[in-house]
């Protein structure tokens, strides 16, 4: 996956597809596409994409998926990105924002999407042998999906090799430029991997938290082109057809057919074998030392941008990992110092002659879109300003008294004008079609703009002049590799661009073309120029990216564009040496050794065509999308359970609609002795309307008749219904606000079957109201949530359900509880101090709290409604002092990572990753309708340990081992091994 993008907005709702927009569908040969009803081109140029990328990857892997492929096209996303998932179905989304940063290569931007996202579709679905057939019984369920239970490098990396797999191999690509190996970006991560030492298996196995943040599909990507140069490409398509066979994860022993290696041998050869190819194309980089200038600060884990201003100071936007993401100036000393906080994602800055600063960030927009905005950081009053609201703004830069910006619209980019304030938007210029806009840059008296222009291999500087406007664009620079990062100098214009395999920053002036920097890894941003020759520079380091200032940008290589004729950057060097003895090999299809032949070579034709060539496949008729042709179950699996003389047969499904508007999972079972149904139904809607039907029967007394058998004489019906519609008031990356009402029904009724039949019920019904406020944040190094605030307030009513006869009569409970939870979080370093405190006040006859155990429902599991836990550790959870109407439970607690472990292991295949400690203080009490607070209050201290075990490599499991000593009566020592954070 193209680095899935997962983002946590609470949980009332999450990004998705706007269920307002006007969304339709229609069929391909391969697949089922849904898009907008504007959208229809785009959706066309998906679908051909999609198609080319099929007859590819389908006869390559040696599989054809069952049906039609869902297909969604999401234009909600400032990104360039996809996903890919085998379950319930095979579903694969595209992400119509052309590509930026790592993904800039020579390839046409869909054919890359897609082919990476159809190699996971196709792989993951892949099966045979017993899996095989036991998917044909019970459907698509989880463990019948071999594919999906290997390391994610496997997977990803899989993905990344057959972006450049075809067409001539990776080799052919690589010198093209298509693909991400052997890809500047990559080159530089391994040469900075190299540095440091690579990562041994296990390590990668665990996907934990080393750096690169792309380590599954850099050493993914370089495994499958080492197996393929070595072995054969038909190893390949070996090692994927041994795995598909799987009922349990073999992966140790999976290679050894393909090559007579268990997997830990062949990974010593294959880091042997990258560590000589890396040192020989890196040889003659190496050999001249770093033209950086001195380094400002640490590695930090991102650096997305850096500005300079004229003064001398550097403005760099660092993320160190661990605390919120902040705007840092360096003065001409290296002295630091923090101005701001940035909320947003991947924020971007320009700095003008003025010294005035604007910056470009995505947020949360309208509250199905991840859309890039304008802000300004206001020096005087030490604030960063908000100038545009879901403009879909991706770049920008300052020109005299307007600002210039790119503007993302379903996949096309065009120039838009807007004045200083985020007002006034006018369009300028709309590329070609098939071209994209991916930087600019401005004179500083705002008369002319630059922009890098691309279309597929083809770069382009051009110029425009805004006053007047309408003058035709004049090329300024042509290049086969991708530039980005242009800033407009007094020296001339300077950008970023790969050359002989590598990222430096170049300028073009005065006819020549100069290369300011000698980096052995890569640069990745930088500031431009300044008029004292000062150059501010981020570069790929190990374990990060680290920010270099030069005081004199000197021009280290001169080329000169002779006759007007423009230059072509050669990407000499991105090739990898393949052995003599394997080239034949090389050139083989990606086919099972033990396979049939396919039935199309790997490479066809069609792959050769140009994304919307008129001769690839186009959709068929546009019709309404409706979710029921999805949404209806893919599997089933038999539930068969037995308690003391109550035994039920039953099965269980689930299943949601290609969109995600609509989930649902369902359980029933037919209880045989007393004929009682039981189950459970869940349905959700659009992330924020819950449904939730449930029944269970727990035996309560029994007459045992030996062998295992039992009369059962009374039991417990439990009959549960819960309903809750939240409402999203604010939704920021930063901050969340929902409003939410529900509803809940619970009745326990008491059978008694003999000596004569007897049944007692007991019912509470309830309506409630919440609001809830979530400012959490965390990073990739921190130990959870590190800082925020999660702030709740429940309302739950039983007057509204309260009939006639229980009011007459003085039964029933007729009350009100109104409950608080506020949890925050400070950090203190990698540390966190968690906070913690919830209260409960009640009026009238309401159910009763009970204080005691480990685990809060409504703190861990989110929104529950008439739950009456509340945790209150080094108490067992059932003493009669710690229950009342009302209550209040505080809790202070010292957490902090041990060791990020991150080991994985193959037989068997179990792993844990980070181990962190806790240590805590609990104190709490209950009481009744006519007292004002606790007549006691019960304390309790303890320690934690959280281990982030991984299993089978694709599942998590985070597991809480404590130890708790209540220091009141009923005083006792506690052990329990819970799920998740206490809160």
């Amino acid at each position: 996956m193209l680095a899935l993008l997962t983002l946590w907005l609470g949980s009332a709702h999450a990004l998705g597809a706007d269920p307002w927009a006007n969304w339709r569908s229609a069929d391909s040969t391969h697949f089922r596409v849904h898009y907008r009803g504007e959208q229809r081109a785009q959706a066309e140029n998906v679908a051909r994409a999609a198609e080319r990328a099929y007859a590819r990857i389908s006869p390559a892997l040696q599989w054809v998926p069952s049906g039609r492929i869902e297909l969604v096209v999401y234009s909600e996303f400032d990104v360039a990105n996809g996903f890919s998932t085998p379950l319930p179905y095979n579903l694969v989304g595209a992400f119509l924002a052309p590509p930026d940063g790592e993904l800039l290569d020579n390839s046409p931007w869909l054919d890359l999407l897609l082919t990476h996202e159809l190699v996971h579709a196709i792989h993951l679905d892949k099966v045979r042998s017993a899996p095989g057939v036991l998917r044909m019984i019970f459907g698509r369920v989880a463990w019948f999906f071999p594919n999906v239970f290997q390391p994610p490098w496997a997977m990803e990396g899989l993905a990344t090799w057959f972006e450049g797999a075809q067409d001539g191999g990776v080799a052919a690509a690589a010198t093209l430029g298509r693909g991400r190996l052997y890809g500047p970006n990559y080159e530089g991560w391994l040469r900075a991997e190299q540095a440091r030492g690579f990562l041994k298996l296990n390590e990668l196995n665990s996907d934990g938290r080393a750096l690169p943040l792309a380590k599954s599909y850099l050493y993914g990507g370089y495994f499958f082109d080492f197996l393929a140069r070595r072995y054969g490409r038909a190893a390949v398509g070996q090692f994927v057809e041994n795995y598909s066979g799987n009922i349990v994860p073999r992966f140790h022993s999976n290679p050894r057919e393909a090559t007579g290696k268990a997997m830990d041998e062949l990974w010593d050869e294959f880091l042997a074998d990258l560590d000589t190819q890396v040192t020989q194309r890196a040889s003659a980089l190496r050999a001249q030392p770093e033209v950086l200038g001195r380094a400002l600060d640490k590695v930090h884990f991102d650096i997305p941008s850096v500005a300079s201003l004229p003064d001398g100071r550097t403005l760099a936007v660092l993320d160190d990992g661990v605390g919120a993401t902040e705007l840092v100036q360096f003065d001409t000393f290296g002295r630091r110092q923090v101005l701001a906080t940035l909320g947003g994602m991947a924020a971007r800055l320009d700095a003008n002659a003025r010294g005035e600063l604007l910056i470009t960030q995505a947020d949360l927009c309208n509250t199905h879109y991840l859309g890039s905005d304008l802000y300004r950081w206001d020096a005087q009053g030490g604030s960063v300003q908000r100038l545009t609201h879901c403009a879909h703004l991706r770049r920008a830069t300052q020109a005299g008294e307007r600002i210039l910006a790119l503007q993302l619209d379903a996949g096309r980019t065009r120039l838009v004008s807007l004045d200083r304030n985020g007002a006034d938007l006018r369009p300028v210029y709309t590329p070609p079609e098939g071209s994209d806009l991916v930087d600019l840059a401005a004179s500083a008296d705002g008369q002319r703009v630059q922009l890098i222009e691309r279309q597929a291999g083809d770069w382009r500087i051009v110029e425009l002049d805004l006053a007047p406007p309408g003058a035709a664009a004049r090329r300024l620079f042509e290049g086969n590799t991708p530039i980005h990062s242009l800033r407009a100098t007094a020296q001339g214009l300077e950008f970023i661009a790969a050359h002989e395999g590598v990222t430096n920053v170049w300028r073009l002036a005065g006819g020549r073309l100069q290369r300011l920097t000698h980096s052995h890894t890569g640069v990745v941003a930088h500031g431009g120029s300044l008029a004292d020759g000062s150059l501010a520079t981020v570069v790929i380091a190990a374990d990060g990216y680290r920010l270099h200032r030069q005081e004199q940008a000197a021009a280290l290589q001169t080329l000169a564009l002779a006759g007007g004729q423009a230059l072509r950057l050669a990407n000499a060097g991105w090739s990898p040496a393949v052995p003599a003895s394997s080239a034949a090999a090389a050139s083989a299809p990606v086919a099972a050794a033990a396979a049939p032949a396919p039935a199309a070579p790997a490479t066809s034709p069609a792959a050769a065509q140009p994304a919307g060539t008129a001769s690839a496949p186009a959709l068929g008729e546009d019709r309404r999308y409706l979710p029921l042709t999805s949404m209806y179950p893919r599997s089933w699996w038999p539930l068969i359970t037995s308690d003391r003389g109550l035994t039920a047969y039953g099965a269980s499904t689930n299943g949601s609609d290609a969109l995600g508007w609509h989930q649902y999972a369902l359980a029933f079972q037919w209880e045989t002795s007393q004929r009682e149904a039981v189950g459970a139904l869940e349905y959700l809607w659009l992330n924020s309307q819950m449904l939730s039907l449930q029944r269970t029967i727990t035996p309560l007394a029994w007459r045992d008749r030996g062998s295992s058998k039992y009369d059962t004489l009374a039991y417990e019906r439990h009959t549960q219904a819960q309903w809750l519609s939240t409402l999203p008031v604010l939704q920021r990356l930063q901050r969340r606000v929902n409003l939410g009402i529900g509803a809940a029904f619970d009745r326990i009724e008491v059978i008694q079957t003999e000596p004569e039949s007897r049944r007692t019920a007991r019912n509470d019904k309830l309506a409630a109201a919440l609001i809830d406020y979530d400012s959490r944040e965390s990073n990739w190094w921190s130990e959870g949530a590190n800082r925020g605030l999660r702030a709740s307030l429940l309302y739950e009513t039983y007057q509204p359900f309260l009939s006639r006869e229980e009011k007459a009569a003085g039964t029933g409970y007729d009350g009100h509880v109104i409950r608080a939870d506020l949890r925050g979080y400070v950090p203190l370093g990698r540390s966190v101090l968690a906070l913690r405190h919830t209260e409960a006040r009640a009026s009238g006859r309401t159910r009763p709290y009970q204080l005691g155990g480990a685990t809060d429902p409504q703190l861990q599991l989110g929104y529950t409604l008439n739950s009456r836990d509340l945790s209150l550790r080094g108490y067992s959870g059932d003493d009669a002092a710690l229950v009342g109407q009302s209550a209040r439970v505080s809790s202070v607690e010292w957490r902090t990572p041990l060791a990020d472990i991150d080991r994985h292991g193959m037989v068997p295949p179990l792993g844990i990753n980070r181990l962190s400690g806790a240590v805590f203080f609990d104190i709490g009490g209950a009481w009744n309708v006519g007292a004002s607070k606790p007549a006691s209050y019960y304390r309790g201290v303890g320690v934690e340990l959280l281990g982030e075990l991984k299993l089978l490599y694709a599942l998590g499991l985070n597991l809480r081992l404590g130890v708790a000593r209540g220091l009141d009566e009923p005083k006792d020592t506690v052990g329990y091994l819970s799920f998740g954070r206490a809160f």
